[in-house]
């Protein structure tokens, strides 16, 4: 940060007294003997007051371990949710592309990546090869997943909204948000694709 200011400095020190005050939380990794690469992405369309971005959640997991999460403000407004949602998808891809080359190189292979969204419109454009006019305004993320999708290197699938694990990295946190996030984690066992 260049000109880190004092409620910069009250974050970090709330931050740091929240560490300090949960020394027996952590994540807990399982082995898995067929590892597979799954997200969950969500978006929250236009929530900021102040300049209408959108924000950008996903998580990843390799089987039941969570690897990888993120939730950061999109760089542009988007004119719709699906071109929000969207831009999430790109998002978990990007951070799956590298994964799965990670992965390569150490010699460990996996299945076709799956990436949730709960959001319908989102899941017909990663398959639907026509371009519309609605959706020019993010053609490179469109053509990106798209091209992903078409060489088999990840698979969008519609989840319903009740067990989207990334709701947690885009909605305001209410007190039951965490207890709801390990309820959905321990019901979210989606099948495979074929």
């Amino acid at each position: 940060m260049h000109q880190p200011q004092t409620h910069h400095w009250n974050a970090m020190k709330r931050l740091l007294r929240y560490l300090a005050g949960t020394p027996t939380h952590g994540l807990l990794f399982t082995p898995n003997t067929h590892p597979s690469i799954q997200a969950f992405t969500d978006a929250d369309w236009g929530s900021d007051p102040d300049d209408r971005k959108s924000t950008t959640g996903y998580c990843i997991f390799i089987g039941t371990n969570l690897i990888s999460w993120s939730s950061k403000k999109q760089a542009v407004v988007s004119h719709s949710s699906t071109e929000a949602e969207y831009r999430s998808i790109a998002s978990a891809s990007t951070k799956i592309s590298w994964l799965m080359s990670l992965l390569k190189e150490i010699n460990l292979h996996t299945s076709i990546p799956i990436i949730n969204s709960d959001n319908l419109s989102v899941v017909l454009l990663t398959a639907n090869p026509v371009m519309h006019s609605r959706t020019k305004h993010f053609e490179m993320d469109l053509h990106y997943i798209r091209d992903n999708v078409q060489k088999r290197e990840i698979f969008v699938r519609h989840v319903p909204a009740r067990l989207q694990l990334a709701d947690a990295l885009t909605k305001p946190i209410s007190g039951g948000t965490f207890s709801q996030f390990r309820d959905k984690l321990m019901v979210c066992s989606l099948p495979q694709p074929h």
